[in-house]
C-alpha cells in the first residue's frame, strides 16, 4: 500500500494508548487475540519454554513481545498454527516486534 500525497495527520500532544500494555506472569502457553494488548511483557514461570501464538493474520497488526529479564525460560513466538515466527526461543530480557501484512507475519526488530 502506498500513502497519498495529502497533508499529514498531526497530533500536537503525546498519545496515550490506554490498555495497550500487558505485564503478566504465565504458567502455561498463551494464545494472543485482538483484544490483547499490543505490548506484551511476559515472565515465563511455566517451568520450561512457553509458546506465545499470534492471532489469525490481519493486515497492519503488530505486537511487541518482551520476555521479562527474570524469566528462567524463554518463549517461542509462533503463528496460530504453531509455525515459528522467531527462529528458536526469545530469551530472558529480549524483545521482538512482529508485524503482519495480512498474509505473513514478519519480524521488524529482534534483540539478539
Amino acid at each position: 500500500m502506498a500513502y497519498t500525497d495529502k497533508a499529514e495527520f498531526q497530533v500536537p500532544r503525546h498519545i496515550v494508548q490506554k490498555g495497550s500494555v500487558n505485564i503478566e506472569t504465565i504458567t502455561a502457553d498463551k494464545a494472543l487475540s485482538y483484544s490483547d494488548s499490543t505490548y506484551q511483557i511476559i515472565k515465563n514461570s511455566k517451568g520450561s519454554h512457553a509458546d506465545i501464538r499470534m492471532p489469525e493474520k490481519k493486515n497492519g497488526v503488530h505486537f511487541w513481545i518482551k520476555v521479562d529479564a527474570t524469566s528462567a525460560h524463554g518463549i517461542y513466538v509462533q503463528e496460530a498454527d504453531t509455525t515459528p515466527i522467531v527462529s528458536g526461543t526469545l530469551s530472558a530480557g529480549k524483545a521482538v516486534l512482529v508485524v503482519c501484512d495480512g498474509s505473513n507475519w514478519a519480524i521488524v526488530f529482534q534483540q539478539a
